[in-house]
């Protein structure tokens, strides 16, 4: 898993249900990009699906994507923007140039074949502007 904006602490992880215990609470691992642990299958019972508990500052304000770099994992839901500090970035300026160029890629896309298996991220209209 990757957080945009940060780095963050590994308090824990594992597969079920976290139990509320920090792993290694006096020196926990610092990183930009983990490997999640890979669900437990059990052919005779519920599958044991992993956890991991992070903590990371939030003064940085912005939408920072925290996702899975494997794209299908990324189309299947492994992906959350989370909004930080809202007030804080309600009044900067966007420059127009960052609108025309989602307007020109989305011109592009339409008209030619991207050559990639999966993007990761599903189209989604934002605001009507599509």
């Amino acid at each position: 898993m990757h957080l945009h904006g940060h780095e963050y602490q590994i308090l824990a992880e594992g597969h079920g249900t976290w139990g509320g215990v920090i792993t290694n609470p006096n020196n926990p691992a610092r990183r930009d990009v983990h490997i999640l642990p890979s669900a437990k299958l059990d052919l005779f019972g519920p599958s044991s699906p992993p956890y991991m508990v992070i903590l990371f500052e939030a003064d940085n304000p912005g939408v920072w994507p925290f996702h899975c770099h494997i794209a299908w994992h990324v189309s299947a839901g492994l992906y959350v923007n989370i909004l930080e500090r809202p007030d804080d970035i309600k009044n900067y300026n966007i420059p127009p140039a960052m609108s025309e160029m989602c307007k020109n890629w989305g011109d592009y896309a339409i008209k030619n074949v991207v050559n990639q298996i999966d993007s990761g991220l599903r189209n989604v209209c934002v605001h009507g502007d599509c």
